[in-house]
């Protein structure tokens, strides 16, 4: 009965305090406290409220508790007022534990930790890893660990980070902040004793085998003479970087105890770098980084560095060697892209472009770098100080290099030569060089920039296979530069394209002797073009041609002069005849030269304004109209060869074709017939056009020399019937004699005329003259 009443006052005195407090607009909690643990309830910073948390009536805008206690609060949403701070010392492992009865408020549980004998502990965050995070910044999943030692914020960190242990000096506190609403993560957290330790607090980073970045922070408000050191673990393969992306220095009691940040590497000599400097790069293996601040002088502004480390795997490339002295070698590597991944490294030093010389032992690594992203420039000085090892004697110039393992695209080669005091450099192409000035857009395989090496002034710029042979210069010190334009190898620098030689001094400042060719004008202009050549200075150019050549001056600037003027003078070679000259504002004119010839021009002593022309060489193409009219008079001739060939074959098959043509055939026995199948005819006892024989002597009695044999030929020969025969005199030919038969042919004087039984000299037929009895006529022409 008793335990019946107690159990229904306990029940009727829970509704009265429901009742009450809802009446009140209150809320009521019972809190159990652990032993060893305290409570502290408080409001929250900056709210300014009439809420208050009650304790057997007494009301207030905090309290502490440590052991179990009933809790009033005097507005129905304390949660949003209170802060709720649970406080435990140990020096186990570290167990959080929720407290249901403030599920809701904002909570921060609190964990003392006291130090033994080392005066070192050690937490151990392997099972959910911290990361390091602004002071205001918040986790994702609503919890913020904080570390602090020796009441010195060491920093905030939320899970699922990099930082694996941290040690802290003396005595140190843990703290993880839970927003209201939120579970708690219950995950254990192992404490033990440390090494001990003059450093604040020494943290552990293992840094994952991916690529990443992790921020990090110095401790908040940095005391005086304090330090921190990180740990690093980089993974194999893995390159660290580091950037420091803000920092603030103190103004320090003595200036030389600036902070600094120091890193040491296994192995290796320790590397200091200025805050505002630039940190390592690309470093491979585990590495210490400590920072210590100064004694500062007041008032001053704290130390704070907020940096990054960054881990990448990269593909590495090595070179390491010596480049020996007697090349006398300067080989400069630089990236293309400044803001390219590629990492050049030389002795451990990053750099955007190496410079490896000769005489020294070089370490060149490269990190994620493409061959293409690398140009290679290379200076190589050659000297001959002694006439008798280098008089007239051609060298060949090429990149004689034997560490290929250094990178890049060959870019660019300068070639210093050095000769004997007082020497002329000379230089020849086995292919000849073209004058290829800057306007000069044609591709080539490079560019020859040729130049003096004191005061830099550049001669010409010339490019492979053209007219020019020889490049002569009074100077002892020249510097060639080939720009390499489209090599997409090294091996192609070996190739031999130039050779040099020191001779004499030579009479003029520059000689070019040139070559012209037919199928192609050849292009000059003065040194330095389009600058103007220097007061005083000569150039002559020795043109070498067999035939005519039109010399034309395209571009010719004229400077005023004082006293001599400028000079352009024309002279041929074989002949030294001058074909040209000028004077005084006299206009340029072209020139027509017969052959080989000099052309010469000098610049006056103190010119104001620029001296300098340009010119082309245009061969006279004789030869090619002699072909092309033998050409066409072999194609005529063939044509006519042909036409009379066809012409003889026709007259020929047309004679052929007619079956038996009348001839005069001498018969003794008076009967006349005809060759072929016609059969012997019938005696003709009085044909008129028989004839016996014909005297050769009387037709061509004319052309005998004796005056004998021409006796008979003194009188005219008349016919019985008919006048006497005339004519013009034949032409003197040889005697011959012959029997002239029917069908031969006599045109004008000349005894070939076609006659059948009669003569076309009197344009009538002839009577026949009868001199015998057995019927044979005899018929005589005298002419």
């Amino acid at each position: 009965m008793r335990i019946w009443r107690f159990t229904r006052f306990s029940l009727l005195l829970g509704v009265f305090l429901s009742s009450f407090s809802e009446l009140t607009g209150g809320a009521e909690l019972y809190v159990a406290v652990e032993r060893g643990t305290s409570i502290l309830i408080n409001t929250s910073a900056g709210i300014n409220t009439q809420c208050k948390v009650c304790i057997r009536k007494v009301c207030q805008s905090s309290v502490v508790l440590k052991s179990d206690t009933r809790l009033d609060f005097s507005c129905s949403e304390p949660e949003n007022v209170f802060t709720v701070e649970i406080i435990s010392d140990t020096v186990i492992n570290i167990e959080p534990k929720e407290h249901n009865a403030f599920l809701k408020f904002n909570r921060t549980f609190t964990w003392n930790l006291k130090p033994t004998a080392t005066g070192t502990i050690r937490l151990n965050f392997s099972r959910i890893g911290l990361r390091q995070i602004q002071p205001t910044d918040g986790c994702p999943d609503k919890h913020v660990y904080m570390i602090t030692a020796e009441k010195v914020s060491v920093g905030r960190f939320c899970q699922n980070g990099t930082i694996r242990q941290v040690e802290v000096r003396n005595v140190g506190k843990l703290s993880l902040e839970v927003s209201g609403g939120q579970t708690l993560n219950t995950n254990v957290t192992d404490v033990s004793m440390g090494v001990p330790t003059n450093s604040l607090a020494n943290i552990h980073v293992v840094l994952p085998e991916m690529s990443s970045t992790q921020d990090f922070f110095t401790p908040n408000t940095f005391p005086e003479d304090a330090e921190t050191m990180w740990y690093f673990h980089v993974p194999h393969a893995y390159y660290a970087d580091v950037h420091i992306l803000n920092h603030s220095v103190p103004k320090c009691l003595q200036p030389e105890n600036i902070p600094k940040m120091k890193y040491t590497w296994q192995g290796k000599e320790p590397l200091v770098k200025p805050l505002d400097g630039i940190q390592p790069l690309v470093e491979t293996g585990n590495f210490n980084l400590y920072i210590k601040n100064c004694k500062m002088s007041w008032p001053s502004q704290g130390l704070m560095v907020h940096f990054q480390i960054s881990a990448i795997k990269r593909r590495k490339g090595q070179c390491e060697g010596d480049l020996p002295e007697k090349q006398m070698l300067q080989i400069r590597v630089m990236k293309k892209d400044p803001k390219s991944v590629c990492v050049l490294k030389l002795d451990s030093v990053i750099m955007d472009t190496v410079t490896i010389t000769s005489g020294n032992h070089f370490d060149l690594d490269t990190f994620d770098c493409n061959k293409d992203e690398l140009e290679l420039t290379v200076i190589q000085t050659i000297e001959c100080k002694e006439w008798i090892k280098c008089a007239s004697t051609p060298f060949l110039i090429n990149f004689n290099y034997e560490q290929q393992c250094i990178p890049g695209v060959l870019k660019m080669i300068t070639w210093h030569l050095h000769g004997p005091q007082n020497s002329a450099v000379e230089l020849q192409s086995p292919t000849g060089l073209r004058y290829c000035p800057p306007e000069d857009k044609s591709n080539s395989i490079f560019l020859l920039d040729v130049s003096h090496i004191n005061p830099g002034i550049t001669i010409g710029q010339f490019c492979p296979k053209g007219t020019i042979e020889k490049i002569q210069i009074r100077e002892s010190k020249i510097a060639v530069t080939a720009s390499v334009t489209s090599f997409s190898d090294r091996n192609l620098a070996t190739k031999p394209f130039l050779t040099y030689s020191f001779t004499q001094g030579i009479s003029e400042h520059y000689i070019f002797t040139v070559a012209p060719k037919i199928d192609d004008p050849t292009v000059l202009a003065t040194p330095t073009w389009p600058s103007g050549m220097k007061p005083s200075s000569t150039v002559s150019w020795i043109i070498n041609t067999e035939i005519k050549s039109n010399l034309k001056f395209r571009n010719v600037t004229q400077p005023k002069c004082k006293e001599v003027h400028t000079n352009i003078a024309v002279q041929t070679i074989r002949s030294q005849k001058m074909l040209y000259s000028t004077k005084k504002d006299e206009k340029i004119n072209d020139v027509l030269v017969p052959e080989s010839f000099y052309l010469n021009m000098t610049n006056c002593k103190s010119p104001k304004g620029a001296f300098r022309a340009m010119m082309e060489i245009t061969l006279q193409n004789n030869t090619n109209t002699n072909k092309l009219l033998g050409i066409i008079l072999s194609i005529v001739g063939i044509v006519l060869m042909i036409i009379t060939a066809v012409v003889i074959w026709i007259v020929l098959r047309k004679k052929k074709r007619n079956k038996a043509p009348p001839v005069s055939v001498y018969n003794p026995n008076e009967h006349t017939f005809l060759p072929g199948l016609h059969g012997v005819p019938k005696t003709q006892e009085e044909d008129p056009y028989t004839y016996a024989y014909i005297d050769d002597t009387l037709v061509y009695c004319h052309l005998l020399k004796g005056d004998a044999e021409n006796e008979q030929c003194t009188e005219p020969c008349r016919d019985e019937s008919g006048p006497p025969l005339s004519g013009p005199p034949l032409p003197d030919r040889p005697v011959s004699k012959s029997i002239v038969t029917e069908g031969s042919v006599l045109v004008g004087n000349d005894p070939y005329g076609y006659i059948q039984g009669q003569s076309t000299t009197s344009g009538s037929p002839k009577s026949p003259i009868k001199s015998s009895e057995e019927g044979v006529y005899e018929t005589r022409l005298c002419v």
